[in-house]
């Protein structure tokens, strides 16, 4: 393959090969294993090949390096790179009345890559790897002004990191939901033209937008945009099946959970590849991004599973179900159809019987005339009949 791809590049299975094999040859050095794969001097970390090949790597938990040490030559010192000087507890441990503050260097971290993609916890943990695993360190001194300063600093913050007092209120009438419902499947209701089907699992739609469980989940979300991805794919999914029970429609909520945290993953992971691509060359914070990469992607993969799970037994159950309805309905179309038979037939013969019971009538009556009426007929009363 001589030719770059444009945004996205697919490793072929002889690359992902040669590329564990170069791994392990060079000591992890993206840089020289993806120049030596490919054999272009050119080639860097930030390109679509070797974005690639860095997450192919994280994916298989290998740890990799951009920069090593090589052998000293005589020139010039090179300026040293830049690190984040982090506070830790025991620069103001020393003192009882010190208390936390952020250096220079984090501060000035937090301009150049904070972003409204990016939560103050996500952000804490990149600055604070290790301290931020403790406990209640989101509830300290030192990320309450972490997090002042970030409100301070931008106009824009990330919207989950602000709550949203509003309460969701599900649509009440059918003229209100048929607009929604336009709008999420592309759909062209009109409320005077809806077939008696549509309008029975619209109804139906009315109730399920109304469970408390659904309600309770929507409303734990506190952003606009989350809360309107939730209902979507709700709406969505359960729309025109009118026949779920209470426990499959549990299961169609976890989904929808799922489909709001992958895009929230999602989001993470861009930011994560943007910011590891900004600092390359930062030894030290590139480990931690790589870590938090890692830990994203698996994130992904177990909620893309998960979803595949649960629609998979949904969908089986519910044919199932539907599979047995249809059978005994058409048991009962049987019966229907039989009763339909023998109504049918009793009813011929009460038209004959009632025709026999006429002719015999108009018998007796001509049998009543004179003799010589009947003499001129020329008929008798059997004849007659």
């Amino acid at each position: 393959m001589n030719n770059q791809m444009a945004s996205h590049y697919r490793l072929s299975k002889e690359e992902k090969q040669k590329s564990l094999d170069l791994f392990k040859k060079h000591d992890g050095n993206l840089i020289k294993v993806i120049r030596e794969l490919w054999n272009s001097p050119d080639e860097k970390g930030t390109t679509s090949r070797g974005r690639a090949i860095r997450e192919f790597w994280i994916e298989q938990g290998l740890k990799y390096r951009t920069k090593v040490k090589e052998k000293k030559i005589k020139t010039s010192p090179l300026p040293p790179q830049p690190t984040i000087k982090t506070t830790t507890h025991s620069d103001y441990a020393e003192k009882s009345d010190a208390k936390p503050f952020l250096s220079l260097e984090e501060q000035e971290f937090i301009k150049r890559h904070y972003t409204p993609d990016l939560t103050k916890k996500e952000v804490a943990k990149i600055i604070w790897p290790e301290e931020s695993k403790r406990r209640k360190f989101f509830e300290s001194q030192k990320f309450v002004l972490m997090s002042e300063f970030i409100n301070s600093e931008f106009d824009q913050i990330n919207l989950r990191d602000e709550v949203v007092a509003e309460k969701y209120s599900p649509p009440r009438a059918l003229t209100t939901l048929i607009r929604r419902i336009n709008k999420i499947i592309m759909k062209e209701f009109d409320i005077e033209k809806i077939s008696i089907q549509d309008r029975k699992c619209l109804e139906r739609l009315l109730t399920y937008l109304s469970a408390p469980r659904f309600i309770q989940v929507i409303n734990s979300y506190i952003t606009k945009e989350a809360r309107d991805l939730f209902e979507s794919e709700y709406i969505r999914s359960s729309w025109d099946k009118p026949d779920l029970t209470s426990d499959e429609l549990n299961l169609y909520i976890n989904v929808c959970m799922d489909y709001v945290n992958l895009r929230e993953i999602e989001i993470q992971k861009q930011k994560l590849n943007q910011m590891f691509d900004e600092t390359e060359g930062q030894n030290d914070l590139t480990m931690r991004l790589t870590e938090m990469l890692k830990t994203k992607a698996e994130e992904y993969n177990q909620c893309t599973n998960r979803i595949d799970k649960m629609l998979a037994k949904l969908n089986g159950e519910r044919s199932k179900r539907i599979q047995n309805q249809h059978q005994r309905n058409a048991s009962i179309i049987s019966l229907v159809q039989l009763f339909q038979d023998e109504q049918e037939r009793k009813l011929m013969i009460q038209m004959a019987d009632m025709q026999k019971k006429v002719v015999y009538e108009e018998a007796d009556r001509l049998e009543q005339m004179s003799d010589w009426k009947a003499r001129v007929l020329g008929i008798s009363k059997n004849d007659a009949i």
